[in-house]
């Protein structure tokens, strides 16, 4: 099975090439087999090398501390109007109907974009709308880039028109939005990219994907 296209939001208008996404995927092991229900499983899975993030409370992630369980990663920034708190929200809806004792080991994580404006402090305020367990992680864009380039993250930064700085921030933060993409991404236990899935509304496919991957032996 091939590796579906990567879709993508605008919080704003996305009008960007999609070739250097293209590329970014085409350097993605061959896809395996469908997920449960949905969704791409990578055959064998994608060794990361480029995780190095600063989570919600200063301390740091890396491929070492997110051993042990598996992660859903999601790319999105905390001022994002629609897509974010709406693939969120769907994400917590996953994790209260995982079974109890698959629930803990599966943990969901939200990675800025932002970073300039993403700060520990703001996105622990942010992911704790959704759960107790969400993680928050950003870090500079220099240090945050290895690991968009290995995933084939797209993300872009927009200035809208003047009239519309008000409703994208505030008195004392920069006026832009960030387009991005809205693919879920799934690591193993060993933090390897193990599953893909382009469409985050598909939270049944994704609730019965964890469910067996996390339930196995």
């Amino acid at each position: 099975m091939g590796m579906r296209q990567p879709r993508h939001w605008a919080c704003g208008v996305y009008r960007r090439p999609l070739l250097a996404l293209l590329a970014a995927l085409l350097l993605l092991p061959t896809a395996g087999s469908a997920a449960p229900g949905g969704g791409t499983v990578l055959s064998p899975p994608k060794s990361l090398t480029g995780i190095d993030l600063i989570d919600q409370h200063g301390a740091r992630l890396t491929a070492g501390t997110l051993a042990g369980q598996w992660t859903v990663l999601f790319f999105g920034f905390t001022q994002c109007p629609d897509v974010c708190p709406t693939t969120l929200a769907r994400l917590a809806g996953v994790q209260r109907r995982l079974p109890e004792g698959i629930r803990p080991k599966v943990r969901f994580m939200l990675v800025s974009v932002d970073p300039m404006r993403d700060t520990p402090e703001r996105l622990a305020e942010y992911v704790g709308r959704f759960g107790q367990d969400f993680v928050g992680a950003t870090a500079p864009l220099g240090q945050l880039a290895p690991l968009l380039r290995e995933l084939g993250v797209s993300y872009a930064y927009t200035v809208p028109p003047a009239g519309e700085h008000a409703a994208h921030a505030g008195h004392d933060m920069p006026a832009y939005t960030v387009t991005h993409s809205e693919t879920l991404y799934v690591l193993d236990p060993q933090a390897r990219l193990y599953a893909v899935f382009t469409d985050p509304k598909d939270d049944y496919a994704l609730l019965r994907g964890l469910s067996a991957w996390a339930g196995g032996p």
